[in-house]
């Protein structure tokens, strides 16, 4: 009976363990490890990309509001400003009649010739009247834009296709700005121009000119009813009360 074969020492078997070559794992472990495209950056080069590349956060990924549109006012100023730009300056207006036709009057200060005139107290607007809507008036300075409402004040217009320059006044009867002083006042008055075709004093009740007449101080103005780009038919002479225009209303 041949002897038993010795079992090497715990020693023995741990050295010959190490010294023998790694097992071969079976081909379902092999193909549980994920598998790398070609060309594609490995998966730790991956995970690295996305940590610097930037997250856009909720907040930032809403898109811009869209701007409310224009008022109705505001937008038939733009509409009218639009339609002036694109029509040529011409000698005679098409809204004169044939007998108002031909060239504008222009008016000096008959009394302060030379001299500058204070700085307006009030705020100067430019006076739009669109067709078939209120009257709004318009910052000279600001570019801001409000319906008229009802106010009393004096006007003054710089050329004949110029708009008419608006200054509210406290009340009926109450002093405002003098005519050179809003004529200063206005973007033409800014670059040195004195002269006008028209000036006067003017009523609005709920967006609507009820009134309007000649200015005799300073200027002598409207012989020619049309150059102060105003209703001719809401024209009053300097001798009537404007408060005579508000009891006649619209």
């Amino acid at each position: 009976m041949p002897p038993a074969p010795k079992i090497p020492a715990p020693h023995v078997q741990a050295a010959l363990r190490q010294a023998s070559p790694a097992p071969v794992r079976p081909a379902s472990v092999q193909a549980a490890r994920p598998a790398v495209t070609h060309g594609a950056p490995a998966p730790h080069v991956q995970a690295a990309l996305g940590r610097t590349v930037p997250q856009i956060s909720p907040v930032q990924a809403r898109l811009a509001p869209v701007p409310a549109p224009p008022a109705p006012h505001v937008r038939a100023v733009v509409q009218r400003k639009e339609e002036a730009a694109s029509k040529p300056e011409r000698l005679s207006p098409a809204h004169l009649p044939p007998t108002q036709g031909g060239e504008f009057t222009v008016y000096e200060d008959r009394k302060t010739p030379g001299v500058l005139p204070p700085p307006p107290r009030w705020p100067v607007y430019a006076l739009h009247c669109p067709d078939g809507g209120p009257c709004v008036l318009e910052d000279v300075k600001t570019g801001r834009i409000r319906e008229a409402g009802t106010v009393y004040g004096g006007f003054v217009r710089m050329s004949r296709v110029g708009p008419v320059y608006f200054s509210p006044r406290p009340a009926l009867g109450f002093p405002g700005d003098s005519h050179p002083t809003i004529a200063a006042g206005t973007p033409e008055g800014q670059r040195g121009k004195r002269a006008l075709v028209a000036a006067g004093e003017i009523g609005i009740i709920d967006g609507q000119v009820v009134g309007h007449s000649d200015k005799t101080g300073h200027y002598q103005t409207r012989k020619n009813l049309y150059q102060s780009g105003l209703p001719p038919e809401k024209f009053h002479p300097f001798t009537e009360d404007p408060r005579e225009w508000y009891r006649k209303g619209r």
